[in-house]
């Protein structure tokens, strides 16, 4: 991914990253936790957004710890020269066990097998690794069976050369207000917490404690010692049903420009698979964005992009570098206008939203969807010293 701190001058694609307006967000969020850590996830390049730069930023604003999802994000950090704390969320496999004892990652532990690998190579390297237990109390993928976990964390905290520095569960339904989603929620608190005071009582205290995802901090009371956000961070909300408890703003905006402006003739087909013909003679906009740089191709014939500050249709499938905008007949446009995939211009807004919605996903599949070939540019970078 190429990262620029100047301009977008030189680019033809480019997302617009707002640094101020995320550590506002940031600043938002610490308001909220009452004195809590904050475990921000910055997993798939910081949902888009460039994860070494996000890290560099949290930090100034007092984040010490981070999530990420793969032991490969954790080493791109470390050799970046991001010396905080960085949590692997999602389980690693035993071949990657080296790697993270050496650049000092911590492991998200949801076996006592694996535990045991990470104790032998550990005491065999004469290190001492920090690891996070994950327990399975409803999301229905990988953790210790919350029934179980009592019994398996007390094996695992015997175990040499491992400290068992956090311990962890998710929420799948949290953004819910269903009585019965309310219902399960409240559920999945009481089994996590069944399973810390049994730790109490047994003389095992875990320095942190985090449940509270985005959806959790927003709609039910924290709990633990840490919140364990992620899209808040970069401005928007996990779905329409949680409560806006800060308003936050989108730090990111997907930008283009124009490549060539065409004239075609009535019934003339646009595209592949010629599933747009022109009604009458139609002028073109050939932006430079595909579904290679993240413009979905699902968005063909009915996304929307904004040119002169009016929103104007995608005509034919999108493709994989280029789209074609519908051009309206009193609008003046030329080579090199920008054009805006996602953000604002003059009155109008596009966000990640409206074009999950288009094409039936998530607003976090539209961010970490947008391609790593595609320039970030960062507005409102401090100084290192700032």
């Amino acid at each position: 991914m190429k990262i620029d701190l100047t301009n977008s001058s030189h680019h033809d694609i480019w997302s617009e990253i707002d640094l101020e307006k995320f550590r506002n967000n940031i600043r938002k969020m610490k308001r909220l936790t009452d004195g809590r850590d904050i475990l921000l996830a910055i997993k798939a390049n910081a949902y888009g957004h460039g994860a070494e730069v996000i890290c560099q930023e949290a930090k100034k604003e007092g984040v010490r710890l981070f999530g990420l999802a793969t032991t490969e994000e954790g080493i791109a950090l470390r050799k970046a020269g991001i010396r905080s704390k960085l949590i692997i969320l999602t389980p690693a496999v035993f071949e990657q066990i080296e790697d993270i004892i050496h650049f000092e990652l911590s492991p998200n532990i949801i076996e006592r097998r694996y535990a045991e690998i990470i104790s032998q190579e550990a005491e065999k390297r004469g290190k001492t690794v920090l690891c996070h237990i994950e327990v399975e109390t409803g999301m229905g993928r990988t953790g210790i069976f919350w029934e179980d976990a009592v019994g398996e964390i007390v094996s695992i905290a015997r175990l040499p050369n491992i400290k068992i520095e956090g311990i962890f569960t998710h929420f799948p339904i949290a953004d819910s207000f269903k009585k019965e989603d309310v219902k399960f929620t409240q559920l999945q608190i009481k089994r996590f917490a069944f399973v810390l005071n049994k730790l109490e009582e047994l003389g095992i205290k875990i320095p942190i404690v985090h449940i509270s995802n985005t959806a959790g901090v927003m709609n039910y009371p924290l709990m633990g010692n840490c919140i364990r956000p992620g899209i808040l961070a970069y401005g928007l909300y996990p779905s329409k049903e949680v409560k806006k408890k800060i308003i936050v703003e989108p730090i990111l905006e997907f930008k283009t420009r124009v490549v060539q402006v065409q004239q075609f003739p009535k019934d003339w087909f646009i595209s592949y698979g010629r599933t747009y013909r022109t009604n009458s003679p139609t002028r073109v906009a050939i932006i430079r964005a595909g579904y290679a740089d993240g413009l979905r191709r699902s968005l063909s014939n009915q996304g929307e992009v904004l040119l002169g500050g009016r929103r104007c249709k995608i005509i034919g499938r999108v493709c994989m570098d280029t789209t074609m905008v519908l051009i309206p007949e009193d609008m003046k446009v030329n080579v090199g206008d920008e054009v805006i995939l996602i953000g604002k211009q003059g009155e109008e807004k596009i966000t990640a939203d409206d074009m999950a919605a288009l094409v039936d996903t998530i607003n976090y599949e539209i961010l970490t969807g947008i391609s790593e070939r595609v320039p970030r540019v960062y507005l409102g970078v401090r100084n290192r010293d700032d």
